[in-house]
């Protein structure tokens, strides 16, 4: 089995709770950490600067198709920020990611 540390940007902290919580609620995730900064971008021809959150979720693999389109059906952006990466864990933490996700 995959794990994954799934990155979201979200460009509030209210939407940021909301995503975090229903993600977790859902059992599509075992938990999430939040943080904020300013983000640069290149979108609709100009550089934007703006202060984005960054929900790292805890899942696996299989979980991922789900994820997608929960954060897209809730997410203000036109085209939400989202990456993974693979993750290796002490094998209490890994267990803890599978028992807790559905």
């Amino acid at each position: 089995m995959s794990y994954l540390a799934v990155r979201i940007g979200v460009p509030d902290e209210t939407t940021a709770h909301r995503l975090a919580r229903m993600l977790v609620e859902e059992r599509v995730v075992a938990g999430t950490r939040m943080s904020s900064g300013t983000s640069h971008y290149w979108w609709n021809s100009e550089v934007n600067e703006r202060r984005y959150w960054t929900i790292t979720a805890f899942t696996t693999a299989e979980n991922l198709e789900l994820l997608y389109e929960l954060v897209d059906d809730d997410h203000p952006d036109e085209l939400p920020g989202i990456t993974h990466t693979e993750i290796d864990a002490s094998d209490e933490y890994l267990a803890w990611i599978e028992t807790q996700t559905v």
